[in-house]
């Protein structure tokens, strides 16, 4: 009669390597990063620097390889672009593809004067953040602003907003 270590080897080994692919798999996330490149560009309104405008790229819904971007401009109006694909991960650059741009400004605010105005009735804080661009270039529906992501392209966009 064998050892019943004997009878249970081939399960073992089987059970290890099982839980050897699924640690392997699970520790990569189980997803490559897309392949980016480099875009970059500036933004001006009533031809100066829009400083600290938060830029993104919205890729079309169909494209699922293509994956939306973002950027915030520097004291120059520059912005580059990354590519976030969940909360802890992004990287540089942004998935060649068509874009709609937007791009937001709204004034710094106190935060006790956030809680006021919450204490005071005013939980949706509507009309209280202040835009110092045209609301229209912050809606996806609403802007005018398109990017064409290239692999191969310079990818450096000037988008000058008009009221």
């Amino acid at each position: 009669m064998k050892s019943s270590l004997f009878r249970r080897t081939p399960i073992l080994i089987g059970s290890f390597f099982c839980l050897l692919m699924f640690v392997s798999v699970g520790c990569s996330g189980g997803r490559r990063a897309p392949r980016t490149v480099p875009v970059s560009g500036k933004i001006t309104y009533k031809s100066q620097p829009v400083i600290g405008a938060q830029v993104a790229f919205i890729s079309k819904l169909e494209n699922k390889d293509v994956f939306a971007a973002r950027g915030i401009t520097n004291a120059s109006g520059e912005f580059t672009l990354s590519t976030y694909l969940d909360p802890t991960h992004e990287v540089s650059g942004a998935t060649p593809g068509e874009f709609t741009v937007t791009v937001a400004k709204v004034e710094k605010i106190d935060p006790k004067q956030v809680m006021d105005n919450f204490s005071k009735g005013n939980p949706t804080m509507q009309g209280f953040f202040k835009k110092l661009i045209p609301a229209k270039y912050g809606e996806v529906t609403q802007t005018s602003l398109t990017a064409p992501v290239t692999a191969g392209g310079q990818n450096r966009f000037e988008f000058h907003l008009e009221d």
